[in-house]
């Protein structure tokens, strides 16, 4: 897919690293996710982001206007804002009520590397779109 960097080590290794928070979430990838609220238990959540898209930094006002528009895509689903820290650096992101399908219909739109899929007591996947 054009725009898509392919996962190398070193940024699987960075996603693997990354702490991901939305709301009262909290997970790494391969591990199980804590503060899941009672009534997302069957739920599945999934963290996207409009940021850097094709893993390529890109300006501040750029980024910001592009989280805007995903924020219109998912203005009809629950969803959360929160954040993807790797030691001193983050990015927003959002955390969204929402199918597995449609999350990567939204991810490939706004041409990002990867989602978190996460679920009450699953370990949390970290999805490649490459």
């Amino acid at each position: 897919m054009p725009n898509i960097l392919p996962p190398t080590p070193a940024v699987n290794v960075a996603y693997k690293q990354s702490l991901y928070q939305a709301g009262s979430v909290m997970t790494r990838i391969d591990q199980y996710p804590e503060g899941i609220p009672h009534k997302l238990h069957k739920s599945t959540l999934i963290m996207l982001s409009a940021y850097n898209p094709g893993g390529r930094l890109r300006p501040l006002g750029w980024n910001i206007k592009m989280m805007r528009r995903l924020e219109q895509e998912i203005k009809q689903y629950e969803y959360f804002m929160g954040k993807g820290s790797l030691k001193e650096v983050s990015e927003p992101l959002f955390m969204v009520v929402i199918s597995l399908s449609k999350a990567l219909v939204l991810a490939r739109k706004f041409r990002q590397n990867a989602i978190v899929l996460i679920r009450y007591q699953r370990l949390s996947k970290l999805i490649f779109l490459a």
